[in-house]
């Protein structure tokens, strides 16, 4: 090994052989910890938070009502899973936050966790009354996707549009709310009847 303060080549090459085997000891330690450990167990997916009979006001720059939210029962769901709602409905208010312009009403409602949008599922019916000083108009299709702040909404089913003396059917819609702008993608029909006079 040493000969006249000098390392040989058999000791570099016993050395490297001893490095090498405790090297491969370890990996093998390792390896066979790992596998006894226990996997580490799913997140739960159960809600974290659960509500009753849920109500929720959004004011807008003036303090006046925006829209409301409310449903029977709203489910915080952990980590960035988002919120579950059931039958919800959402009412949009005017500018003066007294006069409701639409009610939004579904079977079931996911809201993201950064509460920028909202997905309404299952059946959907979007009512105008008279009473906000607009055209009347009933709206009635499947998950839409809304976008609360921007007063967005859209789908990709089908949908129905009523009016007094009018109807439209189409497949796909956007609608800006607030603009009393609506949009129908594709396969538009419909009948419109002008008033008696």
């Amino acid at each position: 090994m040493v000969a006249n303060g000098e390392v040989t080549i058999r000791g570099i090459l016993y050395l490297s052989g001893l490095a090498l085997l405790a090297g491969l000891s370890y990996g093998l330690l390792w390896l066979v910890e790992s596998s006894l450990r226990e996997p580490d167990p799913a997140e739960s997916q159960a809600p974290v938070l659960t509500i009753e009979r849920f109500r929720a006001v959004r004011m807008n720059i003036a303090g006046m009502k925006e829209y409301v939210v409310e449903a029977p029962r709203l489910q915080q769901l952990p980590g960035q899973s988002g919120t579950r709602i059931e039958q919800p409905a959402l009412d949009w208010y005017q500018p003066d936050g007294q006069t409701r312009e639409w009610r939004l009403q579904a079977e079931q409602a996911w809201g993201a966790a950064d509460q920028q949008t909202l997905r309404l599922e299952g059946a959907v019916t979007m009512v105008r009354t008279a009473a906000s000083g607009k055209l009347p108009m009933t709206v009635i299709t499947r998950d839409i996707l809304i976008r609360p702040a921007e007063h967005y909404a859209e789908t990709a089913a089908p949908v129905q549009v009523v009016t007094p003396g009018g109807e439209l059917r189409a497949v796909g819609m956007r609608a800006w709310l607030n603009q009393q702008r609506l949009e129908l993608l594709s396969e538009v029909r419909g009948f419109y009847e002008s008033p008696k006079r």
